[in-house]
């Protein structure tokens, strides 16, 4: 077992093993030698230690930080070792990231299939809407919203991670971001934010679209060989309408999640939803069963809906229509009845 490298945070915590990379710091599974539980670390990559790099994980660690939110992991800790390098210490998700996830549901593992319904699946997505929605009523955008940044823990619990490159909208000129500077992941980012514009609500609404799209579908929204083709689909290419995409062990895609997922990814920020607290409240009228009736088979699925609730608030007065409905049907049977038995 090997320990942490600066003996600041040897005094505190024992390192476990590490847990991951990204582009700005290394993440560790690491024994709290105080409270004698296991957190996570994150601290700068060695190689980086420019004052402009640190400032932006401080901004990771502070909007972290500020969300205190049941499916944004909490930070524990903010500090910085002997060489004056920060890092921060927060919850130890156990668990499954959506990536994985998906990667299961490819190969048509029938039990998974089985565990994750497309209900549940919008269930767990609901959850990520609640977080991105919570951060961007305090001001602060995400900017990398994508399956890999989404867990699902040991208990079902949902956690959006990595707020490495989170935005408030409410900072000064330290947290500006350079014009025509794209940050982000390709395959999940609005195209508006790969031609680099000023940063703004939409393109977590979009992320959040493409995201369900593969959480869905299980195929990306994008594809390319290169992470320049990846760019130029997102730019002029629009996606496949999910409901097309059809996998021998889970079948279709609802319509109405579909059409969520569209209105989301749409190329156009004016006619995506206009917030992502405006997509939340679709997802719950889905899960709620009040469909938007825009074609046949949602019209179909709205209509049963209304007739289970009207059951649900007046059971009686409907069992006493049916009963009304029914009974020329009971009379002719009856009379038929008579007549050939004479």
């Amino acid at each position: 077992m090997s320990k942490l490298a600066n003996s600041f945070l040897w005094d505190r915590y024992q390192e476990l093993e590490g847990l991951g990379e990204g582009g700005m710091g290394k993440v560790i599974k690491a024994r709290d030698l105080g409270l004698e539980r296991e957190v996570a670390i994150k601290r700068l990559r060695d190689e980086l230690g420019d004052a402009e790099t640190a400032q932006r994980f401080l901004l990771e660690a502070r909007a972290t930080g500020q969300l205190e939110h049941p499916n944004i992991p909490p930070v524990y800790e903010l500090g910085k070792d002997e060489e004056g390098r920060p890092y921060f210490a927060l919850k130890l998700v156990r668990g499954r990231s959506l990536q994985q996830l998906i990667e299961g549901l490819r190969q048509g593992d029938p039990k998974l299939h089985e565990e994750f319904s497309y209900i549940y699946r919008l269930q767990i997505f609901q959850k990520v809407c609640e977080a991105v929605a919570y951060a961007h009523d305090r001001g602060i955008l995400h900017r990398d919203i994508k399956p890999d940044n989404v867990m699902v823990g040991e208990l079902g619990e949902v956690f959006l991670m990595d707020w490495g490159l989170a935005k408030d909208q409410q900072a000064g000129p330290a947290d500006a971001t350079q014009a025509g500077l794209f940050m982000g992941t390709p395959m999940y980012a609005a195209p508006e934010q790969i031609a680099g514009e000023k940063p703004c609500s939409l393109w977590d609404v979009y992320a959040l679209g493409a995201t369900l799209y593969e959480w869905l579908s299980l195929k990306p929204p994008h594809r390319g060989e290169s992470v320049r083709d990846i760019l130029t689909s997102v730019l002029t290419v629009k996606p496949t309408d999910p409901v097309f995409h059809f996998h021998p062990v889970q079948g279709r895609i609802p319509v109405e999640m579909s059409r969520l997922v569209m209105k989301a990814m749409h190329r156009e920020p004016q006619k995506r939803f206009a917030s992502v607290r405006e997509l939340l409240t679709e997802v719950q009228d889905i899960l709620n069963g009040e469909i938007n009736a825009v074609c046949p088979c949602t019209v179909v699925k709205s209509g049963f809906h209304s007739v289970a609730r009207t059951l649900d608030n007046y059971p009686v007065l409907v069992v006493l229509v049916i009963a009304w409905a029914l009974f020329p049907l009971f009379a002719l049977i009856m009379f038929a009845y008579r007549y050939f038995t004479g």
